[in-house]
């Protein structure tokens, strides 16, 4: 088990517990059985991949096939990158910066971001 695949398979578990049953199978809520969620079995079900395979998913004993991604992603109705851990890089690390560039920024007066930008550029 390696991390992503754990987290690829909490977040499908967390959309599944997030998803309503198929509208065919959904209960009143005074009746018997009646819940707020889609089971592994009509998720299997609206995928066309086995229980058996969405649970090792959802388990992290197996890694998804982007296929099965694909297929997972239309039955909860997400994007694949709803369900995709972020990456920890250098581009993350490089927009972290310029988000904090950013907010330092817009305490600055116009005329201390041209000196900032003159600094930077070694113009003065």
């Amino acid at each position: 088990m390696n991390e992503i695949s754990q987290e690829i398979g909490k977040r499908i578990r967390r959309w599944r517990l997030a998803t309503p049953p198929p509208k065919t199978r959904r209960k009143r809520r005074g009746e018997t059985g009646w819940r707020d969620h889609m089971t592994i079995e009509e998720l299997a079900n609206a995928t066309g991949l086995t229980v058996t395979t969405v649970n090792k998913i959802e388990l992290a004993y197996k890694s998804p096939r982007i296929e099965s991604l694909l297929l997972l992603c239309n039955a909860l109705s997400c994007e694949p990158n709803d369900l995709l851990p972020k990456v920890r890089g250098r581009s993350s690390t490089k927009n972290e910066l310029l988000d904090e560039l950013h907010a330092v920024a817009s305490q600055m007066t116009p005329k201390k971001i041209r000196e900032l930008l003159a600094f930077a550029r070694g113009e003065e």
